[in-house]
């Protein structure tokens, strides 16, 4: 969230780093990303939250934009950097004998800065404005995969850089805080752009464009008995890709003739299909009452009652395309490229055919909550229940929160608390806009006709959709001793209904019926230690905290791409419930997560503040391995009851990884003036963290990629303010 409005990606959450020119485009779990120089503070709620917030099933962070300064006008400005020679890589022999990488895992020569400059300060005696303009930037030079040919019959690779681009536009308006009212207005325009090719595939450049607007209004008003607060917002927010060819080719590599590079073997692929391109605009209003206490009796009731609704307005556009495939040389081919020929070479023998799509969907939200903070003596007690509906769906949604704390002395040294708690999530949106039809064809020669065969259609079913949830049950005990807080704090969450795709395949045997169900369920349980303490010594402050969690899950959920998706690229069926799991045939249902969360995680974190000049700060933290699945191409499993061929799972180990960071920053200051200077040490210890999976090689000889993470890294910054 930011100034208490939600900030979530609910229509294309898939990840960055998913986005794929041949399909729709992707962004991350944020809608836009902000400047964290613009952050004053920031709230972490991860168990027993109030009912307040919702549209959450894990928990929420809230941050609060600075304000503009009353006092006088300021500016600051800031400057951060690093590069490949600030930087030290951990490869493999066979990525450090890489002539020309591809990847940017394996490319050890980049470049990042970003900066930031900003003014605030008072218009009036009543009024004071912020204005800011923040840029992220990066480039990373790539080679291609394919060999291009000199006309000397030479080959070369040909040098691509990739580019990444975030910036933030900001103003506000805030209130001079007066009898009782604080208001502010925010404006923050954020637009992401990534300039991205594929390195085995030419002429395939493509952008990938996310961000947006948001308009975020706070109004805060001192009543004769209690305080209302208002919220409202309107945010534009886009995710698309565009291409730079709408066809995509695979030819037959001929160095004598007009395809004279290649990827991998005989074959050489060009092109791309279709752009994409999803907006989403949403209006909110949220209230929220804080009743001034209420005494009755022995207890102490303070009670908010809120409402909020949403109303949401998404489309999405697609392009289409064309995508070629199978090719056959035949030095008697007459036609064009469109039609997937090299006159006097070559045909394709196979096209699917993706129609353009327009689908847009107007839809609301809307939530009431109602919670009372009881205190009676040394006890206390808040329960509190959010009802949220959709119109989407037309689910109503009932979440019961309760949380109670005794403090047993009276006198904050000793405190046992816990709760049970339901949160509800968001539908996805893009079930109510993705759709496309791909149309495979064929044909036997570049002479016959275009035949008709199975149509792929992707239609994302949502009305029949119940709402994802999980339960939460908490416990936890606090020590406040020699002024060290100590916690033990057990966390159980049950999320249910979770949207889970299906397939069952029909007549002929390769074509398949897609939908989803809420037979998704995963299961969480974590126990956390932690201590921390505020102390001086010599005249600077210190902040040390130390924190170990014990935890493990379990899911039914698997991250991997869809069946129908393998359909469409092998031509063949395989099993939708069924996989051979370690060596024997499992049902899907039963596979355990993709990726197993790590069973200890051990943080460390120190906070230091010197002369009032220095600032030190370091994070130290322990990832016991975990276990994940791995996914073999193709099949050749055990067959399914119904005789269908499975594909292949296998359990692999995550080795240990053990990090530091370390910060440090000097402030100089001369009158109004300061200078701060800083430096920045990611893995100060150099540790060659392994990323990748180990183990054995798989079902078919194939052998474990290794990949690790970045070694010993540096940034430094420079910051000014008047």
């Amino acid at each position: 969230m930011i100034n208490g409005v939600g900030n979530n990606n609910n229509i294309a959450p898939g990840g960055m780093e998913s986005n794929d020119p041949t399909g729709f485009a992707s962004g991350e779990a944020q809608s836009i990303f902000v400047d964290t120089s613009l952050v004053e503070s920031v709230k972490a709620y991860t168990e027993n939250i109030s009912a307040e917030y919702g549209g959450f099933t894990g928990g929420v962070i809230d941050a609060k934009l600075k304000d503009a300064r009353m006092d006088r006008w300021h500016v600051m400005a800031n400057f951060r950097y690093t590069d490949e020679g600030w930087a030290k890589f951990h490869l493999t022999d066979a990525q450090k004998d890489m002539d020309y990488p591809t990847s940017e895992s394996y490319q050890p020569e980049f470049s990042k800065y970003d900066g930031a400059l900003s003014l605030d300060g008072p218009i009036n005696e009543y009024l004071g404005l912020m204005v800011s303009y923040g840029r992220q930037y990066s480039k990373i030079p790539l080679y291609s995969g394919y060999n291009l040919v000199n006309p000397d019959t030479s080959t070369y690779k040909e040098r691509r850089t990739q580019y990444r681009e975030n910036e933030n536009y900001l103003i506000k308006l805030n209130a001079l805080p007066s009898d009782g009212f604080e208001a502010d207005l925010t404006a923050i325009y954020a637009p992401y752009t990534q300039k991205l090719f594929r390195p085995n595939v030419k002429n395939s450049d493509y952008d990938v464009e996310n961000g947006g607007l948001s308009v975020i209004g706070n109004i805060q008003n001192l009543l004769s008995f209690g305080t209302l607060k208002n919220t409202l917002s309107y945010k534009e927010t886009h995710t698309g890709i565009d291409n730079a060819e709408y066809y995509a080719y695979t030819w037959r590599t001929t160095p004598t003739g007009a395809i004279n590079w290649n990827s991998s073997g005989a074959d050489a692929q060009e092109g791309s299909r279709g752009n994409s391109d999803i907006t989403k605009s949403d209006i909110g209003l949220k209230s929220a009452l804080h009743l001034d206490d209420i005494t009755a009796g022995i207890a102490t009731h303070a009670i908010k009652v809120g409402a909020e609704a949403e109303y949401t307005k998404a489309k999405l556009d697609f392009d289409g395309g064309i995508t070629f495939s199978s090719p056959e040389l035949n030095a008697s081919a007459v036609g064009s490229k469109e039609d997937g020929i090299i006159a006097g070479e070559q045909y394709a023998k196979s096209k699917y055919e993706y129609g353009a799509v327009s689908r847009s969907k107007d839809y609301y939200t809307a939530a009431l909550f109602v919670e009372d903070e009881i205190e009676i003596d040394r006890f206390t007690l808040r329960p509190g229940v959010r009802v949220s509906t959709d119109s989407l769906t037309d689910n109503v949604d009932t979440a019961p929160r309760l949380f109670a704390n005794a403090d047993i002395f009276n006198d904050g040294f000793l405190n046992l608390y816990g709760g049970y708690n339901r949160y509800y999530g968001t539908q996805i949106l893009a079930y109510a806009v993705y759709a496309y039809q791909a149309d495979s064809y064929s044909r036997t020669n570049w002479d016959q006709p275009w035949v008709l065969g199975t149509g792929y259609p992707s239609l994302y079913e949502y009305e029949h959709l119940k709402t994802p949830y999980s339960d939460e049950f908490a416990a936890g005990t606090s020590v406040n001793f020699a002024d060290t807080l100590l916690k033990i704090e057990y966390a159980k969450r049950q999320y249910r209904d979770q949207i889970k795709s299906r397939y069952t395949f029909g007549t002929p045997a390769n074509t398949f019926n897609y939908y989803n169900t809420n037979d998704g369920k995963t299961d969480y349980w974590g126990v956390t230690f932690s201590a921390s303490k505020s102390y001086d010594i010599a005249g600077s402050k210190h902040i040390s905290e130390l924190s170990a969690t014990r935890s493990d899950t379990k899911s039914n959920i698997i991250g991997f791409r869809g069946f129908d998706s393998h359909v469409r690229e092998h031509g063949t069926p395989v099993s939708p419930t069924h996989v051979t799991y370690n060596g024997k045939l499992t049902l899907l249902d039963d596979l355990p997560a993709a990726q197993f969360n790590s069973p200890w995680v051990v943080t460390y974190t120190h906070m230091a503040r010197i002369a009032n000049a220095l600032r030190v700060s370091g994070v130290a933290w322990y990832q016991k391995g975990g276990k994940g699945l791995r996914l073999f191409s193709g099949t050749g499993g055990d067959l399914d009851p119904a005789g269908l061929p499975t594909r292949i799972f296998e359990v692999k180990n995550y080795r240990d990884v053990f990090n530091v960071d370390l910060s440090m920053h000097y402030d100089l200051k001369f009158g109004e003036n300061t200078m701060t200077l800083g430096v920045e040490i990611l893995n100060l210890l150099n540790r060659k963290n392994d990323a990748s999976m180990t183990g054995n090689s798989g079902s078919f000889g194939t052998p474990l990629t290794e990949e690790y993470s970045m070694g010993r890294q540096f940034y430094a910054s420079l910051r000014y303010e008047y």
